[in-house]
C-alpha cells in the first residue's frame, strides 16, 4: 500500500511539473509573445554582418559617393530587418532591437539632412557627418546584438 501511495504521489508531482513546464510562460506577456519560429537573429545577423563588412577605408571620406553607397546598402538591410521585426511583434517582443533601429534610422535621416554626400567638408572637425556615418556603420553589429539579446530566454 505504501508503495502505491508513493508512486501516486510521484506521478502527481511529475504531472504538476510537466504542466508548469509546458505552460506558455510565467505570465510575462513579453515571454509569451516570443516567436516560436526561427529566430530573426539567425536570419538577419549574417545579412547584417555581410552588408557592414565593406572595405575598411570605404568611409574615410564620409562625403564620398562610395561611402554613401555603402551606407545606403546598410540602410536598405536595416529597413528589411525593421519590417521583419514589426511582423514578429515589434517593440513588444524586440524592444532593444527597435531602439537600435531607431538610432540607425535617425542617423540615416541626419546624414541626408546634413547633406553629407558630396560635401568636401563632411569630414572636418565639427561636422556631424562622421557621427552620422559611424552610427550607420556600427548599426549592423549593434542590431545583431540587440536581436540576440531580445531573443535570449
Amino acid at each position: 500500500m505504501r508503495r502505491t501511495t508513493t508512486a501516486a504521489t510521484a506521478t502527481a508531482v511529475l504531472i504538476a511539473l510537466l504542466t508548469v513546464g509546458c505552460s506558455s510562460g510565467d505570465g510575462d506577456p513579453k515571454a509569451d509573445a516570443k516567436p516560436t519560429t526561427a529566430k530573426l537573429s539567425t536570419k538577419w545577423g549574417p545579412k547584417l554582418d555581410t552588408v557592414t563588412a565593406g572595405e575598411k577605408a570605404v568611409c574615410n571620406q564620409v562625403g564620398d559617393q562610395a561611402c554613401a553607397e555603402h551606407l545606403t546598402d546598410i540602410a536598405l538591410v536595416v529597413g528589411e530587418v525593421e519590417r521583419a521585426v514589426n511582423e514578429a511583434g515589434g517593440s513588444a517582443v524586440y524592444p532593444r532591437t527597435m531602439a537600435e533601429l531607431g538610432k540607425v534610422n535617425s542617423a540615416v535621416e541626419a546624414y541626408t539632412d546634413h547633406e553629407c554626400l558630396g560635401d568636401e567638408n563632411a569630414g572636418i572637425e565639427g561636422s556631424p557627418c562622421p557621427d552620422d556615418a559611424q552610427t550607420i556603420l556600427t548599426g549592423g553589429k549593434t542590431l545583431t546584438l540587440a536581436l540576440q539579446a531580445d531573443e535570449a530566454p
